[in-house]
């Protein structure tokens, strides 16, 4: 008998940048190759094959963790994935990736990530929106994989506006 299959995740997170216009906020997702940029929890990303702004696009990223261990040493691991640039909409300031390759248990993960008008105004700030589908993470739950992805994507909203920022100084 053929063993069940799980239902996938889905979901969406968003984060909320006010202080510059969705076209600001958009050129730092363009750049897909280098996601290190804005999100702190990266260490490393970059190209390893493709053409950048265009479907096909693979990038590499990685991250550590740090746990300290009850004999007062810390342990170090490191995960890392491939994302393949699936599609990439600049007038609609929209990308859609899947992460292929990887050492965190992701069999299968396709997300969407969106900059967004606040208020319908360019001029009052964005929306950050990931929309992303799943298979279950060996040992977790869907709210790890929502909370994990709603850290990230407000850990890059508040990096875009710290860099913004800095820059109209």
């Amino acid at each position: 008998m053929a063993e069940a299959t799980q239902p996938r995740w889905k979901g969406t997170v968003t984060a909320k940048a006010e202080g510059f216009t969705p076209s600001q906020a958009w050129s730092f997702f363009e750049d897909f190759g280098n996601l290190y940029k804005i999100d702190p929890n990266v260490d490393i990303s970059y190209a390893l094959e493709g053409v950048y702004g265009h479907a096909g696009l693979v990038r590499f990223c990685s991250a550590h963790t740090t746990t300290a261990l009850p004999s007062g040493e810390n342990e170090i691991a490191v995960q890392w994935f491939h994302e393949k640039l699936l599609a990439m909409d600049p007038a609609k300031y929209s990308f859609t990736y899947q992460i292929m390759e990887n050492n965190v248990g992701f069999t299968y993960c396709k997300s969407t990530v969106k900059v967004l008008p606040i208020h319908d105004s360019n001029e009052l700030g964005c929306k950050l929106e990931w929309t992303y589908e799943s298979d279950p993470l060996p040992g977790q739950t869907p709210d790890y994989l929502s909370n994990y992805f709603g850290l990230n994507i407000q850990a890059m909203a508040d990096a875009i506006k710290k860099i913004l920022e800095s820059k109209s100084k």
